[in-house]
């Protein structure tokens, strides 16, 4: 049976039919809503009062970040398929892997793309027209305009699109630029960013060959190729991962706007598979966005056919309470939710009504009554994870992997840090990326950091992130030391 992800409700289209006391656009009560929420009943017979001067700054503050959500929340679904199920191969990706197995001495394959035409008035996109390239959609979003011309707008460029997640693009323009020897005297920093770029994408081989070139050209040492360490490597259960004939996805630590991916990757999988199992046992973190997208899919299964086992959902009732406060009113509900949904998953009743009885002080309405979660949803308790080999310890912290959304657990743990200690070395030996948006929220922090008499140091840093780093100006606010060829 086909569903789709993000379908409203049937329940939730009012009443066609006419018959008395139904109100059109209804919703149950309980329901998540498609973006934030304000669930205080309105005044009847009362138009709502002018924006004035004299409103509160708290009410002032609390609408503004309601808007932003609201707009983050429907950015990310204009991309995203309302329909999970529609067939694969529908969509192509815009950027080829036309860099494969290239060497400098190949000509540039892949041109860097050019912006995109201004976006027509039409009407809204149907089932079929979502869910299509999402890494795009970040790009776009992120986008900023280059100044200048030449080896530094190159080196700016390839900078912006690898941040973006665009590997191919961004070694298919800085190979361009190289072979077209416009990089002036940033020509040997373009080598080393190219360097990083064939590690990213583990082309040992190209690293390799362009070894030799570098030595005749430059007469230094290259640099050497590591194998990058994650910062919370997916598990891998000991037992029986699922049972025969189910297709598993392992979610990430953190449960915010990139978990996009992770749900397209289930869409793939639910054509295929009648079964599928999601492994929360990783996560650590949610936010409202996240929840939010994780909540439809839950309550899509409802409405559907297949069978659903979360494994470790116990797991998520820890991050998910440390996410919300009684009292403190957010601009969605959505977190509060998606804690009401894995305490029915678990049966749970009396901490689902003991929630609920919270989540109804904070929002001043009647919170979702307890029913038992449908006989196709289940849960099972994560396996024991092998115990990982202790390794050497460094000087202060350490990010590894890719810093996405809001830059959690790691721009909370240097903020707590920055609280006792005046002088932060932050290790980033195994960092791979920073994507644009997250980099623009640390450059933020990191000024207060060093308002408030901290001083930071970055060390270890790939010559991307630096490049990135460099064109936002976080090197004004903190001490970036490059990795050592």
């Amino acid at each position: 049976m086909a569903f789709s992800f993000f379908k409203k409700d049937p329940k939730e289209r009012g009443d066609a039919s006419g018959k008395s006391g139904a109100r059109q656009g209804a919703r149950p009560v309980g329901r998540p809503l498609p973006g934030p929420v304000n669930r205080t009943p309105p005044v009847t017979g009362q138009k709502p009062a002018a924006t004035t001067t004299t409103a509160s700054p708290d009410k002032e503050l609390a609408r503004t970040l309601a808007m932003e959500t609201a707009a983050k929340i429907d950015a990310i679904e204009s991309e995203m398929a309302r329909d999970f199920l529609r067939p694969a191969g529908s969509t192509s990706s815009e950027f080829p892997n036309s860099a494969a197995n290239s060497t400098l001495a190949r000509p540039s394959q892949q041109p860097v793309p050019p912006a995109p035409p201004p976006v027509e008035n039409k009407s809204p996109p149907g089932l079929e027209d979502l869910l299509t390239n999402i890494d795009d959609w970040q790009a776009r979003s992120n986008a900023i305009e280059l100044q200048g011309e030449g080896g530094g707008s190159a080196i700016e460029e390839t900078a912006i699109l690898f941040a973006n997640g665009l590997i191919d693009p961004a070694e298919a323009g800085l190979r361009a630029a190289i072979e077209s020897d416009s990089l002036g005297d940033a020509a040997q920093r373009g080598w080393l960013m190219l360097f990083e770029l064939l590690q990213q994408r583990n082309d040992k081989t190209a690293f390799e060959s362009l070894t030799i070139e570098y030595v005749l050209r430059f007469e230094s040492s290259p640099p050497a190729w590591i194998e990058y360490k994650e910062e919370a490597p997916a598990r891998t259960p000991s037992g029986p991962a699922k049972p025969a004939g189910a297709a598993l996805i392992v979610l990430p630590e953190a449960i915010d706007a990139g978990v996009v991916k992770h749900l397209e990757q289930l869409k793939q999988q639910s054509l295929v598979h009648q079964s599928i199992t999601i492994d929360a046992s990783n996560v650590r973190m949610v936010d409202m966005v996240g929840a939010e997208l994780l909540l439809r899919v839950i309550n899509a299964f409802k409405r559907a056919s297949h069978d659903l086992t979360v494994v470790g959902a116990d797991l998520l009732v820890t991050p998910l309470r440390a996410a919300v406060e009684a009292g403190r009113r957010d601009p969605s509900d959505a977190v509060w939710m998606l804690l009401l949904e894995v305490f029915r998953l678990l049966n749970r009743q009396h901490d689902f009504e003991e929630t609920g009885i919270q989540y109804c002080i904070t929002y001043e309405v009647s919170p979702p009554s307890w029913e038992p979660a449908p006989t196709n949803l289940r849960t099972r308790e994560a396996e024991p994870q092998a115990p990982r080999p202790a390794e050497p310890a460094v000087e202060g912290l350490q990010w590894r992997g890719t810093l996405r959304g809001e830059g959690e657990p790691h721009f909370g743990r240097l903020i707590a840090q920055a609280r006792t200690d005046k002088q932060i070395v932050v290790d980033c030996t195994y960092l791979k990326r920073v994507e644009f948006a997250t980099a623009t929220a640390m450059l933020s922090m990191l000024a207060r950091i060093r308002q408030a008499g901290a001083a930071v140091e970055f060390r270890n840093v790939n010559y991307l992130i630096a490049a990135l780093f460099s064109l936002l100006g976080i090197d004004a606010v903190a001490q970036i030391q490059l990795r050592r060829a």
